[in-house]
């Protein structure tokens, strides 16, 4: 019985471990998947710094469980390349206070030529 006890210990310590690592990257969503996820609900793309819709209907992904919104699909690539960068800027900017200096002071370097247009 002891040993029954402490394997499924180990599996629950184990299962937790990975699920505390996610590091899951959808870039083209089903709808299914969109509706799952945790809506950040920024209005800013977290890569190029351009209003959501300003371009088009702009793109979703989803990264660590979270959707996060792109303007366009040319910034696809660039999320993919540091997806945790980006989501913490996109993070950021759902913030009342949220200003560039305000993620300076945080430890989050904005991408370069990106200035947060429309963040007050």
């Amino acid at each position: 019985m002891k040993l029954q006890s402490l394997a499924l210990a180990l599996a629950l310590a184990t299962s937790a471990t990975f699920a505390a690592a996610d590091t899951t990257l959808v870039l083209k969503p089903s709808a299914e998947q969109t509706k799952a996820a945790k809506a950040v609900g920024n209005k800013i793309c977290p890569v190029s710094g351009d209003t959501i819709g300003g371009m088009g209907e702009g793109k979703t992904v989803i990264y660590q469980g979270k959707s996060v919104k792109l303007c366009c699909a040319g910034c696809l690539k660039k999320f993919a390349k540091d997806p945790a960068k980006f989501l913490a800027i996109a993070e950021a900017s759902t913030k009342p206070a949220a200003h560039k200096s305000d993620a300076k002071k945080e430890g989050m370097e904005m991408p370069e030529g990106h200035d947060m247009k429309g963040m007050k």
